[in-house]
């Protein structure tokens, strides 16, 4: 017996229903969803952002986002170690009637894990490198900003992975089934933590006008 959320049981009427909708519908719904993360992503990391620096809420905070290197160099290493869970919500090529990627799924899940590892392991080492008084070579360039852009690129990248668990009740870890209230918490996130790495990329962005002389 098939069983929902897993392998073939994702094609299975999902907790949320999208995937029983005609696939012009779930292909709607799924760009839909992803305008709204992208909206929120604009909002909070321009007026919203905007209206907190500065305050004592984000001078308290700020300095901790680095942190999210952690999460995302252990999210990196259990693609290998979960491998077979993080293949189980990436979504196959013909999901919601126009998905498409070169590559399978387990290769999506290895090489968006070697990303994670390094964007995760280069924020930390900018970040501790800070913190400890030791100048970086410039050579290097904006450590931690790099990897906030790297990690901001990959997270739009990956987002998918969450949708497909919505629409298809695709489990994670293999053995739980989250409920449709979860599945929006994680993609409510999503725009929070792209907001996040657009904030910690900016001397990045500005190094990359300045030489494509857009200043």
């Amino acid at each position: 017996e098939i069983g929902a959320g897993g392998g073939g049981g994702r094609e299975l009427p999902s907790l949320s229903g999208i995937n029983t909708l005609p696939a012009p519908l779930q292909a709607l719904t799924v760009v839909a969803i992803s305008a709204a993360i992208g909206g929120l992503t604009v909002a909070l990391a321009g007026p919203v952002f905007d209206a907190a620096r500065g305050s004592g809420l984000w001078q308290l905070s700020r300095p901790t986002w680095p942190l999210l290197g952690f999460i995302y160099l252990a999210a990196g290493v259990a693609h290998f170690t979960e491998a077979e869970g993080f293949e189980n919500i990436t979504p196959p090529n013909g999901t919601w009637g126009f998905w498409y990627t070169p590559f399978s799924p387990r290769a999506n899940v290895y090489w968006t894990g070697v990303v994670e590892i390094f964007g995760g392991a280069w924020m930390l080492f900018g970040a501790g490198a800070a913190l400890a008084g030791i100048a970086l070579p410039s050579s290097l360039g904006p450590v931690t900003s790099d990897a906030a852009l790297t990690l901001f690129l990959l997270t739009v990248l990956v987002t998918p992975a969450n949708l497909y668990a919505l629409t298809h009740n695709a489990k994670f870890p293999l053995t739980v089934e989250t409920p449709v209230i979860g599945h929006a918490v994680r993609l409510l996130f999503q725009p929070v933590l792209l907001a996040m790495f657009w904030e910690m990329a900016q001397p990045t962005l500005f190094d990359a006008k300045a030489n494509l002389g857009l200043l």
